[in-house]
């Protein structure tokens, strides 16, 4: 929409365009009667409607024309843009910029490229990059501007940052040992703290097989797999017992999170928690001996263990005494210590029990 004087007639805004004729009628430039050009007619037609805000003001400030985009981030009409100051439309400090920035372009008559920070007199922060220049078709100089409203995008990239400082501190400064995965198991990046619990460094990780540094059965593990890459679960909680760089065990909890692409699991997050010191080999304990540690570590008496066994004392004897070979352990209190130092008991849930099996959760 182009401004007109106090007579009704319309002022040329940028040296000679005015308000689109009507009905075939000519609109008056400030020249007297004259045929609006159809460049012009053409010009407001599309730029009216375009979704970058754009304006044209005069030296004294004052909007000549402005399209539906730039009146938005007022949250106004374009024709109430139109005929008002910057300092009518905008807050003080801001304005005397704008104003400071019209007469920078009118004084090199050179475009310029900037990106502004400003608030609306509402208080509403607003972002926006673009070009200002100047206009002059011999009717005196414009200041035009057109700009893209970048206030929603700076605020996304602000996010990802800030979510990007979160999860680099999470990997590198918590000592969380954490894993990525592809979804064939393959290690795609591992954080500092899975160096520590396991030794060695990332390099002699990344890119190799996860399976291929457990030991024992990894049955369970690769049904815990399954239901992951498929989408049929988000979490898992399983026990592995993981191969260091010195060539000992150790038992691990590995929480497992499926991460999403498009909603499609794209790949898997897995945080470690040690369950155990390193050793050598495993202890060699029998489902009957697991009960028994299990039930002393509650702090049931021998006679009790027999009972709720069903088994002889002379067949808990033997049981103890496989038990402090099996776990180097001479009396009950070391037989619990090793118990849980070694991963067979688990230290997360009471009554004590065997490590949680692989899959649960």
């Amino acid at each position: 929409m182009y401004a007109k004087n106090e007579h009704g007639q319309v002022r040329p805004a940028a040296g000679g365009g005015g308000e689109p004729a009507r009905g075939g009628e000519s609109a008056r430039g400030a020249g007297g009667d004259r045929d609006v050009p159809e460049a012009a007619r053409w010009f407001e037609a599309l730029a009216a409607y375009a979704p970058a805000p754009a304006f044209i003001r005069d030296g004294q400030g004052r909007y000549l024309w402005v399209n539906a985009a730039y009146a938005h981030l007022y949250r106004m009409e374009s024709h109430a843009v139109v005929g008002r100051t910057v300092e009518e439309i905008d807050a003080p400090d801001d304005a005397a910029m704008f104003r400071a920035l019209d007469r920078e372009v009118l004084s090199s008559r050179r475009p310029v490229r900037h990106t502004l920070v400003f608030r609306h007199p509402d208080g509403t922060p607003r972002q926006v990059t673009g070009h200002r220049f100047v206009l002059d078709h011999g009717r005196g100089l414009r200041v035009g501007g057109i700009y893209t409203d970048v206030t929603d995008q700076a605020r996304a990239l602000e996010d990802k940052a800030v979510a990007a400082e979160e999860l680099h501190a999470l990997w590198e400064r918590s000592g969380l040992a954490i894993v990525t995965l592809d979804l064939r198991g393959r290690i795609q990046r591992v954080s500092g703290g899975v160096a520590e619990l396991l030794g060695g460094d990332r390099a002699s990780l990344e890119g190799t097989r996860a399976l291929g540094h457990l030991r024992g059965d990894a049955r369970t593990v690769r049904r815990a797999w399954v239901d992951l890459v498929a989408g049929k679960a988000s979490r898992r909680t399983c026990s592995v017992v993981c191969a260091t760089a010195s060539g000992e065990s150790k038992v691990l909890r590995a929480d497992l999170a499926v991460v999403r692409r498009q909603g499609a699991p794209d790949r898997v997050s897995a945080v470690l928690t040690s369950l155990s010191v390193g050793f050598d080999a495993p202890a060699r304990v029998s489902p009957v001996q697991l009960r028994v540690l299990a039930l002393m570590a509650g702090g049931r008496s021998n006679g009790a263990i027999a009972t709720d066994l069903g088994l002889s004392r002379q067949a808990l004897d033997y049981h103890l005494r496989r038990l402090r070979g099996a776990l180097d352990a001479e009396s009950r209190p070391a037989l619990v210590a090793r118990a849980y130092t070694l991963g067979i008991l688990d230290t997360g849930v009471w009554p004590p029990r065997a490590t949680v099996p692989p899959c649960q959760g």
